[in-house]
């Protein structure tokens, strides 16, 4: 009976360990990299019957596509809802707006004023700089710096490095650096809510490997009762073979410029995948 158990156990901590393998921060960079490419012969060698290889030209009276033309149609309305409804729930008709001296400064209900009677003390660009910590209460953990610049004209600049640590069972760790620098476009804004949207650059590096790719951004910020912020953001882009998704949440509460958060992220990388528990603070200027 003994014996059996200790087979059981070593078993379910071999299979731990082995999931922990398959998660980690090897495995991610196993994803990046990608799987050796095989050499294939030249299509040359492929020789087609000319029959068969103009067998489509025949067909010219069965056409399978969809027709995409023009937004008018209703997978176009579904296509761009994400940015269309925003835009019509905010009531945004490109009004004039303005930065507040920072979120929730004096009176003001959140970061922007819409068509103000007065402009002196009021700002044209907003700068953030924030720092994140991430655990999954696991052997792995993860420090984010992001930096975030927004302008009257709704156009910015969005970007962010995370430096990410793993302890292995003998005592050592392994790491490794991702990051992402964005262009964004704020499409839809109120006095309280805000949605932004872009498209950027994707990186990983360490000593053993590195990749780079693109990403698309999109995300927003509900401005509470004072002082209370939510934030949402999705990322989905590649870095060289591996496919990524980010999505982050976070609640956050301001003391004058200094923000407060605690949130969720989930990491995905190729076959690495990680939900961390994350606070941060960030400083707007």
């Amino acid at each position: 009976m003994r014996r059996i158990v200790f087979l059981a156990l070593a078993l379910l901590v071999g299979m731990g360990e082995a999931l922990c393998a398959q998660n980690s921060i090897g495995s991610l960079r196993q994803s990046v990299e990608g799987a050796p490419r095989q050499h294939r012969l030249p299509r040359t060698h492929e020789r087609r019957h000319p029959e068969e290889e103009y067998e489509w030209q025949d067909d010219e009276d069965s056409d399978d596509s969809v027709d995409l033309s023009g937004w008018g149609n209703p997978l176009g309305h579904i296509l761009l809802l994400p940015f269309s409804g925003p835009r019509y729930l905010l009531d945004d008709h490109d009004q004039e707006a303005y930065f507040t001296s920072y979120p929730f400064a004096d009176q003001h209900s959140g970061n922007l004023l819409i068509e103000p009677l007065w402009t002196p003390e009021l700002k044209e660009t907003r700068l953030s700089l924030g720092t994140e910590y991430g655990a999954d209460f696991g052997p792995q953990q993860k420090v984010t710096t992001r930096l975030r610049f927004d302008t009257r004209s709704r156009f910015g600049l969005d970007a962010s490095f995370d430096y990410l640590r793993e302890q292995d069972t003998q005592g050592g760790h392994d790491q490794t650096w991702l990051g992402d620098i964005n262009l964004t476009w704020r499409f839809a804004q109120s006095a309280n809510s805000e949605f932004r949207t872009g498209i950027g650059y994707n990186w990983q590096a360490d000593s053993n490997s590195s990749g780079k790719g693109f990403n698309f951004t999109y995300g927003g910020s509900i401005y509470l009762d004072k002082p209370s912020v939510i934030e949402f953001d999705l990322d989905l882009g590649v870095i060289g073979d591996a496919n990524l998704t980010r999505f982050k949440t976070s609640y956050s509460r301001y003391l004058k410029r200094a923000r407060l958060s605690i949130g969720y992220e989930n990491l995905q990388l190729g076959s690495f995948e990680a939900d961390y528990l994350t606070v941060g603070m960030t400083i707007d200027y």
